[in-house]
């Protein structure tokens, strides 16, 4: 009788250290899923920022189709920055969308699913999609020159951000899932 106690005993020991250790990696695991947000949003700018310079070209000195123009950026990009570009030229292609400025607003939706971005930098693609295949060439370059530096500014901010957020919610992950801990004890 006296060994099937301790025997219970001893299993709820294990028991709560079993918990104990799984509560500290679900915190620590949620502070690193934040933290690596921070990190990834300015390498996902600096692919839209080359991704915008590959469309400038296909515009302005291919003449291609915005069709065609964002199948190639598609093409040439890294995730999530192609999908953006796969599914604007997907919808325009086929008469899904209508009007480019719907087909795009269809590749922003995308992107904003499988990215890192923040609303801030989706609002600049916006406005760029309002002047595409909505205006003549000067005007989309000029367009696409301004997105270019306002993509530029937000990749400044995102990786000073990036050095500041990134650390912090990795150590706060953890320090809560501890403080879950001591609550719980």
């Amino acid at each position: 009788m006296q060994g099937d106690r301790a025997m219970g005993e001893g299993l709820l020991m294990v028991m709560k250290a079993a918990g104990t250790v799984l509560v500290l990696a679900a915190g620590t695991g949620a502070g690193w899923v934040v933290a690596q947000g921070y990190a990834r949003r300015p390498v996902e700018l600096r692919a839209l920022r080359q991704a915008l310079a590959t469309l400038r070209a296909e515009i302005l000195y291919r003449s291609s189709s915005l069709t065609e123009a964002w199948a190639e950026v598609a093409r040439r990009s890294p995730a999530p920055v192609t999908a953006l570009f796969q599914e604007a030229s997907e919808r325009l292609g086929t008469d899904r969308a209508g009007t480019a400025m719907v087909a795009w607003e269809a590749g922003l939706k995308r992107l904003a699913e499988e990215s890192s971005l923040f609303p801030e930098d989706l609002e600049i693609l916006r406005h760029l999609g309002q002047a595409l295949g909505a205006s003549g060439r000067e005007e989309q370059e000029r367009v696409l020159a301004l997105a270019d530096q306002e993509l530029a500014s937000a990749e400044e901010i995102a990786r000073a951000e990036r050095e500041k957020n990134a650390r912090l919610w990795q150590y706060l992950g953890f320090a809560l899932g501890a403080a879950v801990v001591l609550l719980l004890v």
